[in-house]
């Protein structure tokens, strides 16, 4: 009988832990999905759809419809961090591939620091504290 509690509080433990979990990654899925669409569509690079986020393995796939453009363009970041810098958070897009060949090779010649977007405006200063914890 003491297996049996000590094993179902396990369970209702786990299951606990893990809607905690399934709620912060809820939460950081929508600063960056926020966060990225608000960067790309503010400066007349496209619209972002179709947003998704790997919190585990620190990763964004969306795809874009450029400005002017009839094609859509698939995106793929291979990691993200947050950066903080006087004050201002930064959600720093790495390793960025796209299905565009030479677009691929602007980003590998130009942006090896990655895309800086501000998350101020998403995240109302706790963007960095959120996306890490």
């Amino acid at each position: 009988m003491l297996k049996r509690l000590i094993f179902m509080f396990m369970i209702l433990l786990g299951s606990i832990q893990g809607a905690e979990i399934s709620t912060m990654d809820t939460i950081r899925s929508k600063i960056l999905n926020s966060a990225v669409s608000l960067y790309f569509s503010a400066r007349g690079y496209g619209k972002v759809e179709n947003i998704t986020v790997d919190t585990n393995k620190k990763t964004l796939h969306f795809i874009l419809l450029p400005e002017g453009e009839t094609q859509k363009l698939a995106v793929n970041i291979g990691s993200y961090m947050t950066l903080s810098v006087d004050k201002e958070e930064y959600l720093i897009l790495r390793n960025v591939q796209t299905n565009r060949v030479w677009l691929n090779r602007i980003f590998a010649d130009h942006m090896a620091e990655g895309i800086k977007v501000p998350l101020g405006i998403v995240s109302k200063g706790a963007g960095s504290l959120l996306l890490n914890l």
